[in-house]
C-alpha cells in the first residue's frame, strides 16, 4: 500500500493460502481469477507513507453524488415489469431497420422525460416496450434506465438485481459502450445487494442452528452472492480496461472493499485498493481504512491490521474531516474477529485512551458478542464489572443486553439469561429477533414454555414480528411436557399474535403446527377447541385431522373422565366440529348413518342446542346420495325439534287466519319490485290500493323491503308513508305479525332516519324496540352510531358502548357494523382495538371490504405504524373481493407527505392508484403539490404545473386549497414572497374565490417574512371583500406582533376575542390562541402574564387536561432556559 515500512503487510498476500483455510468453510468461492490480468506486485502495492501522503495531499474532489439520481422508494410492482429477456434483445443494426429514427427519438425522449420526473417505473416500462418493438437506445438512455433499476433496487430490499444486469447485457449486445456512470451504478447496486444477501444468510444460519431445520434459501443466497461478486469484479475490471472510472467515487471503492472482505477475497480487495490509490477522482477516507482493517481482521492477519492502523494514525489529520471512532472501533473489532479478545480490551485501555478516543457502547458490544461465541465468560464478567465500577464507561444499550443474553443462552445459564432479557426488554426490542429466539429456545430446553409464551407476548407488543419457528418452539415445549390444556390456550394467544403481521390461510406454516398439536393431544376437548380457533381463519379440516378428531371422540366416549371434561363445556359449535369431521372421513353408507345418529343422540342426551346452518340439508343430501331413504326419514323425524334453531330466518311463513291468495302474493311482489327499481311512489300506491285496501295484511318482509329500498334511494317520505300505512297492524298485538317481522320493520325505520341524520327520530325507534325487548341488527346499531353526534371527548367510548351492547345481545355483526366501529376507533388512535375488531371479523366470517381496510390503515397511520399500514394496504390489494377506492390511496400519500416525508414512497402510491384506474381527486393533487413543494429536493416547477395538469388530465378545476398549498410553500418554506404573491394573483385571475386557507397562507407568508404592513393591508382588504376572520388568522397576527416586540398589538387582538361565542363577538379563542399568546409574552420576557393566560385557559372552557397541559408546558420549558441564561 504505502512504502517499504509497510511492505510486510501487503506481502501477506503471498500467505493467503494459509489464511484461506479458515475462510474456506464459509466461502468456497474464490474470485481472484477474475482480476488475474492485473499484475499485483508487492512493490507497487507496498505500504508507503510517502505514497499515501502524496496521494492525500491532492486537492480533494467532490463526490460524484451530485449527478441527478432517481428517487428511492419501494416499488412493489418491480417484479411485474418484465426484465429484458433473451428473445427481446435485438442486434443494434436490426433494431435500426425495425424502427424509424423518429420512433427511436420519441421513445428515447419519453424515457429521458420520465427520468427527469424521477418516475423510475415509467422509465423501465418505456424501455421494455421500446426494446421489444426494436427501438435502439442511446447511451444516455441506458444510463437513465440503469439509474431507474438501481433506484428501485435500493427502495425494495431483498430484490434481485438480475433485471438490472440484463439491461447492461442488452446494452453491450447492441454495441453501446457503457459509460463510467453506468459502471458505477451497476457496481454500487451489486455491492448493496450482496450486503443484503449476506445479512439474510447470517439470519438464516442462525435460524437453522437454533431450530435445526434446513432452508433451501441458504443455498440459493450463497449462489447469488457468488454470482454478484463475480459480476462486480468483471464490471470493475472492464471499467478499468476501458478507462471508464471517472465516476468511481470513494464510496464505490469502499463498498467493493467491504464486499470482497466479507466474502474472504483479500487478494482482489487489494487490487481494488490499488486502483483507488491511483484514482484521480477519489481519495481514501476513514471508511477506507476501516474497511481495510476489517478485511484483515476477517482474515485473522493481526500483523496487517496493526500496520494498516499505524498508517491511519499517521494520516488521520490529513484525511477529510471525520469521526475517528469508526476506525478505532474497526481496530478493536478486527482483534475480536481474529479471536484476540484480551488484545481488544488492551487496545481500549492503551491505544484509545492514549489517543483520547472515547470508546462507544458499540465497542464493548462487539467484544461481548465475540466472547460469547468463544465461551470466554471471564471477559464478559470483566466488562460487566467495569460497567458497575467505572462511571466513565458508556451506558449499556439494547444491543449490550442482547449480546449478553445471547452469550448466556449459549452457555445455558437460564438465570443470567433471564436477568439480561429483563434488562433488554426495557428498550425497543423490535429488532432483537435472534436474541429473543435464543432465549425462547433456552426456555424450552429448561421446560419453561409458559415463560416462553410470556416472552413472545411481551416482545410482539413491542413490535417484534412473530414467525412460525417461534410459534412452533413454544408449542413444542407444551407438547414435550404433555401440557396440552395449557398449550391450547397458548396456541390461541400465539395465533392471534401471528395474525397481526401475517395473513392466515390453509397454506400458512402455523396451520400444520396447530393441526399437529390437535392430533397429538389425544384430548377431545383440546382438539376441538384448537379446530374451532382455526375455523376463525376459514381453515378447513384435512382428512388426517378429521380422522384424529373421530378417534379422540371414540376414546372420550370410552373414558368417563375425558367424556365428562368434554361434555361439561361442549356447545353447539364444539359438536359442529365433530359433525364436520364425520362429513370428511366416514364414507361407507351405513357407517355414516350409524355415526350421525349416535352423535345426534349424544347431543340430545346433553341438551345441547343445534345452531349450525345447513346441517339438516347436508345430512339429508349425504343420505340421499347413498340412497338410504330409511335413514333420511328417520333423520327428518329426529331432527325436527332442532329445525327452529338451525333456521336462518322466518321469512315466507303464512300469516295465520289470513287469505294468502296467489293474487295477493303477486301484488306484494309487484310493490317490492317497483321499490327495487326506484319507483317508490308506485310501490307505496300498489301496496296501499292492491293489498291494504283489499283487506289483506302485508307481510312484514314486504314492508321491510320497501322501507329499505326507500332508504337506499334517499326517499324518507316514502319510507314514512309505508310505515304509517302499516303501523297499526304492526303495533297491534292481536294482529298476526310475528315478532321477528316487527323487529325487522322497526329496525329498517331506525336505519332510514339514521341515514337521513334525523337523530331524534332514529332514537325514537331505538327506544321503541328496546321497550319491546328487541334490539337492532348490526346495520341498525352501526347507523345509529354513525349519525349520533359525539357527546364525549373521546368518540371511542360511544363506539365501544354500542359494540358492547350489540355483543351482549348476541347481535350478529355485519361488515357495515365493523366499519363504523373501527372508523370511530381509528379516529381516536385506538389501534389495538381496531386490530382486535379486524381479527374478530374472521371469527364471525365477516369478509372485510375496502372501507374496512381503510379504517385499519387509518388507525396504523394515525399511530405512525408504517410497517403495519403497508402490510394491511398490500393485504387489501390481494383480497379477492377488493374494490379499489381513492380514499385509502390518498391516506397513504398523505402519510408519506406530512407524517413521514418521503417523495418516492408518496409517488409510489400515486402510481399505484393509476394502475388500478382510479381517477385522482382534488385532494390527491393537493397532496402531490406538497410532495414536490415541501419535500427535498424541492421541485416547485412540477408542483406549480400540477395546477394545469389536474384540469387537462382529469378535468378537475383547481380550488382555493390548491393555491393555498403553493402560496404556503413559496412564502413560508422557501421564503419566496414574490412567487407566493404571484400565485395569489394567478388565483384571482382564474376567478377562484379565496377561502380561509388562502388567507392563512398569505398572512403566514407576510408575517414569517417580517412584512407586517403587507399582512395588515391584506387583512383590511379581506374584510372589505366581505370575508370574515377566524381564530387561526388572529393567532398568526398574535405570533407576528409578539415576535416583533409589539405586545400591545398582540394584546389588542387577544382582547378582541372571546372564550365563548356570543352575539357581539364571533371570534372564539381556540387552544392554539392561548398557546400563541403565551409564546408572545414569553418572547417578550413577561412570564407572569403568560402564566395568567394559562390560568385563564384553565377556567375559561372545559378543555381536555392534555390540551391545557401542553400550553402549561411552555412555562415549564421557559424557566430552565432563563436559569441557563442567568448562569
Amino acid at each position: 500500500m504505502y512504502s517499504a515500512k509497510g511492505s510486510q503487510l501487503l506481502n501477506n498476500v503471498a500467505r493467503q493460502s494459509g489464511l484461506s483455510k479458515q475462510l474456506s468453510v464459509a466461502h468456497s468461492y474464490k474470485s481472484t481469477a477474475f482480476l488475474s490480468s492485473r499484475n499485483v506486485s508487492a512493490g507497487k502495492l507496498s505500504y508507503t507513507t510517502s505514497r499515501a501522503s502524496q496521494h492525500l495531499n491532492k486537492q480533494s474532489q467532490d463526490d460524484n453524488g451530485d449527478r441527478t439520481r432517481l428517487s428511492r422508494s419501494q416499488w412493489q410492482q418491480l417484479a411485474k415489469i418484465a426484465p429484458i429477456t433473451q428473445h427481446s434483445r435485438f442486434n443494434h443494426s436490426l433494431a435500426t431497420k425495425a424502427a424509424s429514427e423518429e420512433a427511436t427519438g420519441e421513445i428515447n425522449n419519453r424515457i429521458m422525460q420520465a427520468a427527469k420526473a424521477n418516475d423510475s417505473e415509467r422509465v423501465v416500462a418505456e424501455f421494455v416496450a421500446g426494446r421489444k418493438s426494436g427501438v435502439s437506445m442511446s447511451t444516455q438512455t441506458y444510463d437513465a434506465v440503469l439509474d431507474a433499476y438501481g433506484s428501485m433496487k435500493t427502495r425494495n430490499r431483498n430484490q434481485s438485481v438480475k433485471a438490472m444486469c440484463d439491461v447492461y447485457d442488452d446494452m453491450v449486445a447492441n454495441g453501446v459502450t457503457p459509460t463510467a456512470h453506468a459502471y458505477a451504478t451497476l457496481i454500487k447496486t451489486l455491492c448493496r445487494r450482496d450486503s443484503e444477501v449476506n445479512k439474510s444468510v447470517h439470519a438464516l444460519r442462525h435460524k437453522v442452528s437454533l431450530f435445526g431445520t434446513g432452508d433451501d434459501r441458504l443455498g440459493q443466497l450463497r449462489t447469488e452472492s457468488q454470482t454478484i461478486v463475480k459480476r462486480a469484479l468483471l464490471l470493475f475490471e472492464q471499467a478499468v480496461k476501458e478507462q471508464q472510472t471517472q465516476e468511481f467515487d470513494v464510496d464505490l471503492y469502499n463498498r467493493m472493499l467491504n464486499m470482497l472482505s466479507i466474502n474472504g477475497n483479500t487478494k482482489d480487495a487489494l487490487v481494488v485498493y490499488e486502483h483507488l490509490e491511483g484514482s484521480k477522482t477519489a481519495n481514501p477516507n476513514n471508511m477506507t481504512f476501516s474497511m481495510l482493517i476489517s478485511m484483515y481482521g476477517y482474515a485473522g492477519d493481526l500483523k496487517a491490521v496493526h500496520e494498516c492502523f499505524k498508517e491511519y494514525r499517521s494520516l488521520r489529520h490529513k484525511l477529510p474531516a471525520h469521526d475517528p471512532v469508526l476506525v478505532y472501533n474497526a481496530y478493536v473489532f478486527a482483534h475480536v474477529d481474529a479471536g484476540d479478545l484480551p488484545g481488544a480490551l488492551e487496545l481500549i485501555e492503551n491505544v484509545l485512551a492514549k489517543d483520547e478516543i472515547r470508546p462507544t457502547i458499540t465497542t464493548y458490544n462487539k467484544i461481548i458478542s465475540g466472547a460469547g461465541a468463544r465461551n470466554d465468560y471471564e471477559i464478559i464478567d470483566e466488562i460487566l464489572r467495569r460497567f458497575v465500577s467505572d462511571p466513565e464507561m458508556p451506558r449499556p444499550d439494547v444491543n449490550t443486553y442482547g449480546a449478553l443474553l445471547a452469550a448466556y443462552c449459549h452457555k445455558g445459564d437460564i438465570a443470567k439469561a433471564t436477568e439480561m432479557y429483563e434488562q433488554m426488554s426495557q428498550y425497543d426490542i423490535s429488532k432483537q429477533y435472534g436474541r429473543i429466539a435464543d432465549y425462547v429456545c433456552l426456555l424450552r430446553q429448561h421446560k419453561q414454555p409458559e415463560r416462553g409464551l410470556k416472552v413472545l407476548q411481551e416482545s410482539t407488543s413491542k413490535g417484534l414480528l412473530l414467525d412460525a419457528e417461534l410459534f412452533k418452539e413454544v408449542l413444542q415445549g407444551y407438547m414435550e411436557l404433555n401440557e396440552f390444556k395449557k398449550g391450547e390456550r397458548a396456541l390461541e394467544s400465539l395465533t392471534s399474535l401471528y395474525a397481526k403481521s401475517n395473513f392466515i390461510n390453509d397454506q400458512s406454516p402455523i396451520v400444520n403446527v396447530a393441526m399437529d398439536f390437535a392430533t397429538k393431544s389425544e384430548n377431545l376437548s383440546v382438539s376441538v377447541s384448537v379446530i374451532r380457533h382455526l375455523f376463525k381463519y376459514s381453515i378447513k379440516l384435512n382428512p388426517s385431522l378429521a380422522s384424529a378428531i373421530i378417534k379422540h371422540y371414540d376414546a372420550a366416549k370410552k373414558d368417563p373422565a375425558l367424556w365428562e371434561e368434554f361434555s361439561s363445556t361442549a356447545g353447539s359449535r364444539d359438536f359442529g366440529v365433530i359433525f364436520e369431521a364425520l362429513f370428511r372421513t366416514v364414507n361407507e353408507r351405513n357407517q355414516f348413518a350409524t355415526r350421525i345418529f349416535d352423535l345426534l343422540n349424544d347431543i340430545k342426551a346433553l341438551g345441547v342446542p343445534i345452531t349450525m346452518p345447513n346441517l339438516n340439508a347436508r345430512v339429508l343430501t349425504r343420505l340421499g346420495r347413498a340412497k338410504n331413504t330409511q335413514a333420511q326419514a328417520r333423520w327428518e323425524s329426529e331432527f325436527e325439534p332442532f329445525l327452529d334453531g338451525c333456521s336462518e330466518g322466518s321469512v315466507g311463513k303464512a300469516v295465520p287466519g289470513s287469505s294468502q291468495s296467489a293474487e295477493f302474493i303477486g301484488h306484494s311482489n309487484a310493490a317490492v319490485s317497483k321499490a327495487v327499481q326506484g319507483n317508490l311512489h308506485g310501490a307505496v300506491e300498489c301496496l296501499e290500493k292492491e293489498v291494504i285496501q283489499q283487506g289483506q295484511i302485508p307481510k312484514a318482509e314486504v314492508v321491510r323491503d320497501i322501507i329499505q329500498n326507500a332508504t337506499r334511494h334517499k326517499d324518507l317520505k316514502s319510507a314514512e308513508r309505508v310505515y304509517n300505512l302499516t303501523k297499526e297492524t304492526l303495533m297491534n298485538p292481536e294482529k298476526p305479525w310475528n315478532r321477528r317481522g316487527i323487529q325487522s320493520v322497526l329496525n329498517s325505520m331506525l336505519i332510514a332516519y339514521a341515514r337521513a341524520e334525523d337523530v331524534p327520530r332514529a332514537k325514537e325507534f331505538y327506544d321503541s324496540m328496546r321497550a319491546q325487548g328487541m334490539v337492532p341488527d348490526g346495520d341498525g346499531y352501526a347507523s345509529l352510531l354513525a349519525c349520533t353526534p359525539n357527546s364525549t371527548a373521546d368518540e371511542s367510548s360511544d363506539a365501544m358502548d354500542i359494540y358492547e351492547e350489540a355483543m351482549r345481545h348476541n347481535v350478529r355483526p355485519t361488515v357495515y357494523f365493523y366499519n363504523v366501529i373501527m372508523s370511530k376507533l381509528a379516529k381516536c388512535r385506538k389501534i389495538d382495538m381496531v386490530l382486535h375488531m379486524f381479527e374478530e371479523m374472521k371469527k364471525y366470517n365477516v369478509v372485510p371490504n375496502s372501507i374496512t381496510y381503510a379504517a385499519v390503515i387509518t388507525a396504523c397511520i394515525k399511530c405512525s405504524s408504517e410497517t403495519r399500514a403497508e402490510q394491511y394496504f398490500h393485504e387489501m390489494l390481494k383480497a379477492p373481493k377488493y374494490f379499489p377506492r381513492i380514499g385509502v390511496f390518498n391516506s397513504m400519500i398523505q402519510f408519506y407527505t406530512q407524517q413521514r416525508p418521503n417523495r418516492e414512497k408518496a409517488l409510489e402510491y400515486f402510481h399505484l392508484l393509476q394502475r388500478y384506474n382510479l381517477q385522482p381527486s382534488g385532494h390527491t393533487y393537493r397532496l402531490l403539490m406538497e410532495v414536490y413543494a415541501n419535500i427535498p429536493p424541492y421541485d416547485m416547477v412540477t408542483a406549480h404545473k400540477l395546477l394545469t395538469d389536474m384540469s387537462k388530465r382529469h378535468n378537475l378545476q383547481p380550488g382555493p386549497n390548491h393555491f393555498a398549498t403553493l402560496i404556503h410553500s413559496y412564502g413560508c418554506l422557501h421564503r419566496d414572497v414574490p412567487s407566493a404573491v404571484a400565485v395569489y394573483k394567478e388565483m384571482q385571475k382564474a376567478e377562484v374565490k379565496p377561502d380561509e386557507t388562502v388567507f392563512q397562507a398569505m398572512f403566514n407568508t407576510y408575517i414569517e417574512n417580517n412584512d407586517m404592513p403587507a399582512a395588515e393591508s391584506l387583512y383590511k382588504e379581506m374584510l372589505a371583500q366581505g370575508y370574515s376572520s377566524s381564530p387561526y388568522i388572529e393567532n398568526l397576527f398574535i405570533s407576528g406582533y409578539g415576535s416583533l416586540g409589539q405586545i400591545d398589538k398582540a394584546e389588542a387582538i387577544w382582547n378582541n376575542m372571546a372564550d365563548i361565542k356570543n352575539e357581539h363577538n364571533n371570534l372564539v379563542r381556540e387552544p392554539s390562541t392561548y398557546e400563541a399568546m403565551v409564546k408572545a409574552y414569553l418572547a417578550n420576557n413577561d412570564p407572569e402574564k403568560a402564566a395568567q393566560i394559562v390560568k385563564h385557559m384553565q377556567g375559561a372552557r372545559n378543555y381536555p387536561v392534555k390540551v391545557v397541559e401542553a400550553v402549561h408546558q411552555l412555562l415549564r420549558e421557559e424557566k430552565p432556559q432563563q436559569l441557563r441564561e442567568q448562569h
